[in-house]
């Protein structure tokens, strides 16, 4: 895909009835993308005794939750109202692994009165674990001091990251499990997200392997998630390909010589679900052009999508009511009182004229889930596309300001 492509199934025509119908801004999913993406992903692991979970901070759109159910997956959970939906939604606790970071004492216990699966990745959290609950199954999230990610903010292993227990700490794993009789059911690592070269994936699972076969009461080991989509025109794939032969055969092999003998692999993916199932529709209210810039100004901005500016982020975007314009070169602004409000920088799009309808592509993941309401900026509708062609359905609809306020200070009347 270049720049002025838009991705199927998102056509220009759909989009604008949507923009028509339900307003701007407003967050689309494409429900059909979602399945193709976890048929993929299975299809590429078979052969092995796989469970997929869904990292579920990427995007906790109830209608996309509900398909990963009805998928098979299982749910990732970081925080106890993801764990609350997830359960709510009709996941079984056991299909849920809780892998809060620097949890307190009480959502520990909330999470184990729930009966899912504890991940924990700090020695002194599994102390306390172990001392509140002794002779319980546990998972522990090690750091294989290796790290990848598209970005050094969502880098989440190597020396320099909070997450994991570092893997030359392996012998107070031991002893902590030891002393409290737990039983070490699981390993878990997540070095990071949006890795598109599988020989990084791997390096990091050979580590995670050299640990776990000193655990025969392993039943299984998490892998971790951080697959990526290729955001920018000049990415490839993750070239899943290959894993038949770098990934699939070689954990075959080590599961075969691994004291389990019904030892199962996991995945948590979230991004590669779900992340070129969004798109975000905006309309142009603002052409302005000065010395050394042409501006676009949105009716959207970084309350809405902040991953370009948080983490200089690339999301191409195409122009709905100019398709066939000849390009010219833009920044991309939001209506956020921030100078970090870029949702593009000198970006080559189809002509934008004021009025007119662009399409941010590839926001599935990581857009809504972590937008806010900064400036009081209502956040956008978002919208399931059913994958039987059946017209869009309303997710959650966006508010007015005067609803917001309402909603905020009900006491203001």
């Amino acid at each position: 895909m270049n720049n002025l492509e838009l991705k199927y199934p998102f056509n220009p025509e759909t989009l604008a009835e949507i923009a028509d119908s339900f307003g701007t801004p407003t967050y689309a999913y494409s429900e059909g993308i979602i399945r193709d993406r976890i048929s993929l992903l299975r299809s590429h692991l078979s052969g092995i005794p796989i469970h997929l979970s869904y990292a579920a901070k990427a995007n906790v759109a109830l209608p996309i939750l509900r398909l990963m159910l009805e998928e098979g997956l299982g749910i990732d959970a970081v925080s106890p109202a993801e764990l609350e939906l997830a359960i709510r939604v009709g996941f079984p606790p056991d299909q849920i692994l809780y892998s809060a970071n620097n949890m307190t004492d009480q959502e520990m216990r909330e999470a184990v009165s729930r009966g899912v699966v504890m991940n924990i990745g700090e020695l002194s959290r599994l102390e306390s674990f172990g001392k509140a609950f002794p002779g319980s199954p546990v998972c522990v999230r090690l750091n294989p001091q290796i790290g990848a990610g598209h970005h050094k903010h969502v880098i989440t292993a190597g020396r320099d990251s909070k997450f994991g227990v570092p893997v030359e700490q392996v012998d107070s794993i031991r002893s902590i499990v030891s002393e409290y009789d737990l039983e070490l059911t699981g390993l878990h690592q997540h070095i990071g997200s949006g890795i598109l070269d599988t020989d990084v994936l791997w390096t990091a699972i050979s580590v995670m392997l050299e640990v776990a076969i000193e655990f025969g009461s392993l039943r299984f080991i998490n892998l971790g998630g951080g697959l990526g989509v290729p955001y920018r025109p000049d990415e490839e794939a993750l070239d899943v390909a290959l894993w038949k032969e770098k990934i699939v055969q070689p954990l075959s092999r080590y599961r075969e010589r691994h004291p389990s003998n019904d030892l199962t692999f996991g995945f948590e993916p979230g991004r590669f679900l779900v992340a070129e199932a969004g798109v975000l529709v905006v309309q142009v209210n603002t052409v302005k052009e000065t010395e050394h810039h042409l501006f676009a100004g949105v009716d959207s901005g970084m309350g809405h999508l902040v991953r370009p500016a948080v983490y200089n982020a690339y999301h191409a975007i195409f122009n709905l009511s100019n398709p066939d314009g000849d390009p010219k070169t833009y920044d991309v602004v939001g209506n956020i009182c921030e100078s970090a409000d870029f949702l593009a920088r000198e970006r080559s799009i189809q002509e934008i004229r004021e009025g007119d309808l662009l399409a941010i592509l590839d926001v599935g993941a990581y857009g809504m889930s972590m937008a806010s309401l900064y400036n009081m900026r209502p956040l956008p509708s978002q919208l399931w596309i059913p994958a039987n062609g059946k017209r869009p359905e309303v997710i959650t609809a966006r508010e007015s300001s005067n609803e917001l306020v309402d909603r905020l200070y009900p006491e203001l009347g």
